[in-house]
């Protein structure tokens, strides 16, 4: 981490999870919010040309490990759910969007992470105009 400013992991991890909304077929997770949150310059660099952004040897890999994280995840709170649990924690939220697309008005989501990341996913938020 660099003082006041979010953590890296959050920014590669909110670019491949955008990533993954634009390259690949069939999405194995799909997140609506992704591409928005990265912003409108990366956002447009990305849908531009998203192998410049995605050059890296093995991105395609990161990629899907990412995403298929993320949708195990959501179906383990789908599932939790189920048993009673009214409450999830993401640890290291970085931009995650579940908060903001969860199917359950009974769960409650609190996310945490640095709160350098904290502040600048707030940011990222109030740009796309999420409350």
């Amino acid at each position: 981490m660099i003082p006041a400013q979010p953590s890296r992991t959050a920014v590669r991890t909110a670019l491949r999870r955008a990533a993954h909304q634009v390259l690949d077929t069939p999405l194995v997770f799909e997140d609506p919010l992704a591409i928005t949150m990265i912003g409108k310059e990366v956002a447009a660099a990305l849908l531009k040309a998203p192998e410049k952004l995605e050059s890296q040897a093995g991105a395609p890999a990161l990629r899907a490990f990412l995403a298929v994280r993320s949708r195990i995840a959501e179906a383990a709170i789908e599932k939790a759910r189920g048993r009673g649990v009214r409450q999830v924690v993401i640890l290291g939220a970085g931009l995650d969007t579940f908060a903001y697309r969860n199917p359950y008005p009974d769960v409650r989501v609190f996310e945490v992470d640095h709160p350098a990341t904290q502040d600048w996913k707030r940011i990222r938020l109030k740009d796309v105009g999420l409350a």
